[in-house]
């Protein structure tokens, strides 16, 4: 009987541990280009909570500031708030819904590069559209989770029109955005 009641412990600790809330913060790097030159810039998530349940991470709606982005030019940050209408939208969200902690270790074991395609929900302004994105460089320990969300996103499938400079420098519609998540347990 002390035997039946060990093994059905070890059997229920694991799934009792893997109820546990992370902190999470994500910062947003994104690059396009224009007729002039290439730009890269930033931005950072607001802090959430993401909890994981039976190997299940749910994390909630996530948004970025929109007058907090910044590409270290203080014209094309404003030309880029007027594109996105950031006084009437003033937040771009991103919501994946639960993502099986199977999938992501799956891409640890069976991917060299540890990669996993990701679909999600991007809203920009009042235009939500999913997005397939890949999850990569994908770290996990005991207590802390690290991975990057790159994607590729057209202005035009949002309604933005690129900003341009006296009609002849223009910036180009695709972006490439690259967010890189921590999660860490409290």
């Amino acid at each position: 009987m002390r035997t039946f009641i060990f093994f059905t412990l070890f059997l229920l600790l694991p799934s009792i541990s893997l109820a546990t809330d992370y902190q999470g913060n994500c910062t947003v790097a994104f690059e396009g280009s224009s007729t002039l030159h290439n730009f890269n810039g930033k931005g950072r998530c607001e802090p959430f909570i993401a909890s994981v349940n039976a190997g299940v991470i749910n994390v909630p709606e996530l948004t970025v500031a929109v007058a907090e982005m910044d590409t270290d030019n203080s014209s094309r940050d404003n030309k880029m708030r007027k594109m996105f209408e950031a006084e009437k939208y003033p937040l771009i969200s991103g919501m994946s819904g639960p993502v099986p902690l199977s999938t992501i270790r799956k891409a640890l074991e069976e991917n060299i590069d540890s990669t996993q395609p990701l679909l999600f929900q991007l809203k920009i302004r009042d235009i939500k559209k999913p997005v397939t994105s890949i999850l990569q460089n994908i770290v996990e320990t005991e207590d802390k989770l690290t991975a990057d969300l790159a994607f590729t996103l057209s202005l035009a499938d949002y309604k933005l029109k690129a900003p341009s400079v006296l009609g002849i420098i223009r910036v180009g519609d695709t972006i490439k955005v690259t967010t890189s998540f921590l999660l860490e347990a409290h």
